[in-house]
């Protein structure tokens, strides 16, 4: 499938960007680093969507409708679970994409990026170790 060296380099670019973020965290300087942050924030957004709509728009019509039943079954599954992610993150997103609210928000943003980047992480982490294989064969 092609779509999986585009989709793979999505998910390489989103776990750069979610890094670049925790390291600006880590430096404790938000008085400073939060434009930076905000920044990298929206282009993780804009990176997620793109990600999340190839998806939907290519990857899940394809294993819904394969003939091999395991993948069907992982297909309806990892669509079901993405949605959850997608609504936590959306809503990261609209909490912390400008500095004002991470500033104004300081110990919740910690806690809440964290969380939300673990969750993005363990979701790719998923897809490369139990989706994607399973479209290379």
């Amino acid at each position: 499938m092609n779509n999986l060296v585009m989709l793979r380099k999505q998910h390489t670019e989103v776990l750069e960007i979610m890094s670049n973020i925790d390291t600006l965290i880590k430096k404790n300087a938000l008085d400073t680093m939060a434009k930076d942050i905000a920044y990298n924030i929206n282009t993780l957004s804009g990176k997620l969507k793109m990600h999340l709509m190839s998806e939907d728009k290519f990857l899940y019509p394809n294993l819904v409708n394969s003939d091999s039943k395991d993948i069907k079954d992982i297909a309806h599954t990892f669509y079901n679970e993405m949605g959850d992610v997608a609504e936590i993150f959306t809503s990261f997103v609209q909490k912390y994409n400008v500095p004002s609210k991470i500033l104004q928000n300081r110990e919740t943003f910690h806690i809440e990026s964290k969380e939300v980047f673990h969750l993005v992480t363990a979701r790719i982490n998923k897809e490369d170790i139990k989706l994607y294989p399973l479209l290379e064969k």
